[in-house]
């Protein structure tokens, strides 16, 4: 499978994974999202073109620590790639608050970055 298509399989399996039961699965893809993100210089695009923050933004909600870190280290590397309107414009801050109280020490202070740069 070529870099385009494992992208594009991954921003399409996303929203299924994320909405799915199988806590396990949500993880790996997640995982190996954070992975493209950081990796390719198209995975960002892509997520972006596949309506893959509204995802994200659901996965931050998610019940399993693992899984909400995994969700803002996504939104912020898509901060860092220049796409805090669209992630602002998703209504992010108002999922992203919250998370300021997480029992999970690390997703309290990845929010806490997140907010600093789409507050921008």
């Amino acid at each position: 499978m070529t870099g385009k298509e494992e992208e594009k399989a991954i921003v399409c399996g996303l929203e299924r994974a994320i909405f799915g039961d199988d806590r396990v699965s949500r993880r790996r893809l997640l995982d190996r999202l954070v992975v493209l993100l950081f990796t390719t210089d198209t995975a960002a695009q892509a997520l972006v073109t596949h309506g893959g923050i509204p995802v994200l933004l659901a996965a931050a909600r998610d019940r399993d620590e693992k899984i909400r870190i995994h969700a803002i280290h996504a939104l912020s590397r898509l901060a860092d790639c220049g796409y805090t309107t669209e992630i602002k414009d998703s209504g992010a801050i108002n999922t992203v608050l919250p998370l300021l109280n997480d029992p999970y020490s690390p997703v309290r202070s990845m929010a806490e970055k997140l907010l600093e740069k789409i507050k921008k």
